[in-house]
């Protein structure tokens, strides 16, 4: 067995192991909660040996047509990637754990949950654009069920517009598929791997605008983002695998691949598709701030703002330039970090307070300081606030998009500035409201639809397994603000 066949068991593993639980359900919460960390934590820790030992190594894992089949190999975007979902899946699932010790099927639950850590990795640690399709497919098939988990009405709408965007995208994605099996060009190559005779073929880049169209509809770029909002019914630990770990994420790294490892900047610079993709990835960045100030549901706003933010990460990748995919990969770390502690904070207190609205919260802060502090300083970091590293990665898209200079790009920064605005508006709206409530205001005694009613003397902070993730996150939030150039030097492909 050679040291290559380590990189299957990242991917493996947690798909055999969701599985099992499947068949043979763990009745004992304790026991399954245990079990499951400590596998998450296995994992997690072999996916980091493989990513720095097997740096540069690939694998085939079986060959299913021709030269094409499932390869696995560990390179820059696969480290960076790699990085993010193994290092926030574990405390995504102490999380879980606290979250759903009062929800039904949880051994369900936590079988997919599982399942997508693997199908994730095997997103990222993908060599070519055959064996991240099939995982890409394979990923709306483990989170279906997740978002359908509370089985309401709601849930059960929420999925099946999930699945039709995800299945709708995929079908965009196949015909670019398609037509790289056709010119013979399937591995991921940095600066692309198309032959030269074909570049010339008139299909080359209506496929590529399907492509990317089909790819960033998990990422959620506008028009293929009301999937996005719709999900947020779902239990808070899979809205933020949605929102800010695997499935979005997962979307625009497909997008970067297909970019800067598929097509190569050198034949999509300066073209019509590069033009029509940036000007779908600003009219996005726009519209999901806007949507977000206007957006009351607390769960439901920070669903707008991840539309918005997972913007700036595929702008600043078609961007195309070295400076382009490093801010790209900066952004994707950064936001991965910080709407998780969001999405995280938001759960606790909606789960402690029964309140769903950003009306209600007035006061909020004082009985939840705890959540509170965590959830202003993911705010201040989503709003780009220097010291925090929200700041470092929109910065860094700044200076590729001044360093790129078209008339485009500047749009786009005019574009993240009007966003940084709004972010402000929308996000320090909840803070205040928190830690300074109007005296003189009439409180609305409306019951809001979703809104429990919990005697407000009886508030206080969840469990300890849902507040230590959101403390780490927030801690990771102040020290990548400050110390932001081991990250750089990390994400750089310069």
């Amino acid at each position: 067995m050679t040291s290559e066949f380590y990189i299957l068991l990242p991917v493996f593993l947690p798909v055999i192991m969701g599985v099992l639980l499947l068949i043979f359900p763990i009745r004992n919460d304790r026991t399954r909660n245990i079990t499951n960390f400590i596998f998450v934590l296995i994992n997690s820790v072999l996916a980091f040996i493989v990513m720095y030992k097997l740096n540069g190594k690939s694998i085939t894992f079986v060959r299913i047509y021709m030269n094409y089949g499932f390869e696995f190999r560990i390179d820059k975007a696969a480290y960076i990637f790699g990085t993010i979902v193994a290092g926030l899946w574990p405390f995504a699932s102490l999380y879980a754990y606290g979250y759903m010790a009062h929800h039904e099927r949880k051994n369900a639950f936590f079988a997919f949950f599982t399942m997508t850590y693997g199908v994730v990795l095997g997103i990222a640690f993908s060599s070519n654009l055959l064996t991240m399709y099939v995982f890409y497919e394979m990923l709306t098939l483990v989170t279906f069920p997740l978002v359908l988990h509370p089985m309401t009405k709601k849930a059960v709408k929420a999925a099946r517009t999930y699945l039709a965007y995800s299945l709708g995208g995929a079908a965009f994605g196949l015909i670019g598929l398609i037509f790289m099996i056709h010119l013979g060009s399937l591995d991921f190559v940095f600066g692309g791997g198309i032959p030269a005779d074909a570049r010339e073929s008139v299909f080359l880049l209506p496929a590529f605008v399907l492509s990317f169209c089909g790819f960033s509809v998990k990422a959620a770029m506008a028009p293929f983002s009301g999937w996005l909002i719709k999900a947020a019914v779902a239990p808070t630990p899979v809205t933020a695998l949605l929102h800010a770990v695997a499935v979005v994420n997962a979307g625009a790294f497909a997008c970067i691949r297909l970019v800067y490892y598929v097509y190569g900047t050198e034949i999509l610079y300066g073209t019509w598709a590069q033009f029509l993709v940036m000007a779908l990835t600003v009219i996005t960045i726009v519209y999901g701030s806007s949507f977000a100030v206007k957006e009351g549901h607390f769960k439901r706003r920070l669903a707008y703002s991840t539309i918005s933010n997972l913007s700036y990460i595929l702008f600043a990748a078609v961007i195309m330039t070295p400076l382009g995919i490093t801010a790209a990969f900066a952004h994707m770390l950064m936001h991965s970090l910080t709407k998780i502690c969001s999405f995280f904070c938001c759960g606790i207190i909606m789960e402690q307070t029964g309140k769903e609205y950003v009306s209600e919260l007035d006061g909020m802060g004082r009985k939840m300081r705890i959540s509170f502090v965590c959830f202003t300083i993911s705010s201040l970091s989503l709003i780009g606030i220097p010291l925090f590293c929200g700041f470092f990665s929109k910065w860094r898209i700044g200076i590729a998009a001044v360093s790129d200079a078209s008339p485009l790009t500047i749009t786009g920064l005019c574009a993240i500035l009007l966003s940084a605005l709004l972010t402000g508006i929308y996000m320090l709206q909840i803070v205040l409201k928190a830690y300074f409530p109007a005296k003189d205001e009439v409180k609305d005694n409306t019951e809001k639809p979703g809104s429990k009613k919990i005697d407000d003397e009886m508030i206080k902070e969840h469990c300890l397994p849902m507040l230590l993730p959101v403390a780490c996150f927030a801690l990771g939030i102040l020290i990548l603000g400050v110390f932001w150039q081991p990250v750089l030097d990390f994400v750089s492909f310069l």
